[in-house]
């Protein structure tokens, strides 16, 4: 067989190799794409009625300065907002707001909820304690 030809048919089964190549690379693609939407809309569908509390499990009920200052820290844009003591913390909160808080590390305060009609967390009011 001469050069010339020889050359074309070996471009031709690297080009056809290639093609199923780059169409199986897109079909597993689009396969993944459409699994991570699946499942995407299946985590939205889920019951997310359980919500994190600032409550402890046993004890009064109360909970330490550290933990309010924890949980404010934690605040994204879908929490509710905080109230301590009179002074109101709602999302975003920049950091530079903690520092100058006033709230006592070593006090105890007590939580208070404030919920919509539904049920949802609307504003949790902490009070300090003597």
């Amino acid at each position: 067989m001469d050069y010339a030809p020889r050359t074309m048919l070996e471009m031709s089964a690297a080009l056809l190799v290639f093609l199923m190549a780059a169409g199986s690379g897109l079909m597993l693609f689009q396969n993944g794409a459409s699994l991570n939407r699946h499942a995407y809309v299946n985590g939205q569908a889920q019951d997310r009625s359980l919500h994190q509390t600032y409550t402890p499990i046993s004890g009064d009920g109360s909970v330490s300065g550290a933990e309010v200052l924890q949980a404010i820290a934690r605040l994204d844009d879908g929490d509710a907002e905080m109230v301590v003591d009179g002074v109101r913390f709602a999302p975003p909160l920049e950091r530079e707001q903690l520092s100058s808080a006033g709230i006592r590390l070593t006090g105890r305060y007590r939580p208070a909820y404030e919920r919509d009609a539904s049920g949802h967390l609307q504003r949790l009011l902490l009070r300090s304690l003597p």
